[in-house]
């Protein structure tokens, strides 16, 4: 966090706005637009995602990875039901929402797997390659077997920046089979997405062209404060179809004459905070610049983390360091790495 943040959430609080509407505060929502825009110019994605070009995509500042990973499964889930209602009228809604699976690796975050239990669609676990990655091949393999038990996929969660390893999936192959088969496919880069800044790191950017969502967490990586994960969306209209439910106290009388969304019809509750005034805050005080010097000191120390584990004869590394995580253990039993752990 930084004091920045901090103190956009101090006015935030201050203000008690519930911005669910543009009606309830022009400001709670224009300005999330803004610093939307502004995250992904600075993360370097592409143009569709952003507000101000024309078209369905946009941002939206959710609590968490958890949530935003929530909202691409169950968006994926009524566009496939309403898809399947009309390519398969002999089938009832219970039948076709029986039928459903999505996809992930067995490497990705534990908020995926309960993703599945809460949108009451199972997520099968796919296995990783010897490298920790997530490669087409296996999705295909997965969606093909589905299709001929008679099963329908939804939805492919790639992972950027795995928890255990900072893996990274293979977000090009993957995309090809979400593509060829219609499948909804969302990145969770919750840590590593603040390295999309970094031209150093542009190769993680690859594919993401393709992808149908994706979320990052500002409270990692960038100064900013928890709770706040930015989530992106190529077709905004996909999730508002899913979610919008319209009562005569949600209606305004300017209600179709801006150009702005309703973000409460983009996340799972109706109220939400002010969370850009903290990004705002965060972004004018320290700069983009800054941001990526902060960003670049974490690597760099764990550059320097990484030479004395190798260094050190009573250590060795279980995967390559991925931007600031460094996994090693102690050499011999696990009870070692574990008293070590217990130690630290």
């Amino acid at each position: 966090a930084s004091y920045p943040a901090i103190v956009g959430e101090m006015l935030a609080s201050g203000f008690g706005i519930v911005g669910f509407s543009w009606i309830c505060s022009p400001a709670c929502t224009e300005l999330e637009m803004v610093v939307m825009d502004w995250l992904a110019k600075f993360l370097n994605l592409p143009k569709h995602f952003l507000h101000e070009t024309k078209g369905p995509g946009g941002g939206v500042i959710q609590g968490s990875a958890s949530e935003a990973v929530l909202v691409a499964v169950m968006a994926a889930r009524e566009q496939a039901v309403q898809k399947m209602r009309q390519c398969r009228p002999e089938l009832s809604e219970s039948d076709i929402r029986g039928k459903l699976v999505a996809y992930s690796s067995d490497q990705s975050n534990s908020c995926i797997e309960k993703a599945g239990v809460l949108a009451a669609m199972p997520i099968k676990l796919l296995p990783a390659s010897e490298d920790l990655v997530l490669r087409g091949a296996a999705l295909k393999k997965a969606i093909e077997q589905d299709l001929a038990a008679g099963l329908i996929p939804v939805i492919c969660i790639a992972t950027l920046g795995t928890t255990g390893t900072c893996a990274y999936d293979d977000i090009e192959s993957l995309a090809s089979v979400c593509e060829e088969h219609q499948v909804w496919l969302h990145v969770d880069a919750a840590y590593a997405g603040g390295a999309f800044a970094l031209e150093e790191c542009s190769e993680l950017r690859r594919g993401l062209d393709r992808v149908d969502s994706l979320n990052f967490n500002l409270h990692k990586f960038m100064l900013v404060n928890f709770d706040c994960a930015a989530m992106w969306l190529r077709d905004a209209n996909k999730v508002v179809d899913s979610f919008n439910v319209d009562r005569i106290y949600l209606k305004h009388k300017y209600e179709g004459q801006t150009q702005v969304p309703d973000f409460r019809n983009w996340q799972i509750p109706l109220g939400r905070r002010f969370r850009a005034l903290k990004v705002w805050i965060t972004f004018r005080t320290m700069g983009a610049e800054g941001i990526r010097a902060h960003m670049r000191k974490h690597i760099d120390l764990a550059i320097q983390f990484e030479d004395l584990v190798r260094a050190d004869d009573r250590f060795e590394m279980v995967a390559p360091r991925a931007l600031g995580l460094v996994c090693f253990r102690a050499k011999g039993d696990n009870e070692i790495t574990a008293q070590l752990l217990q130690r630290l």
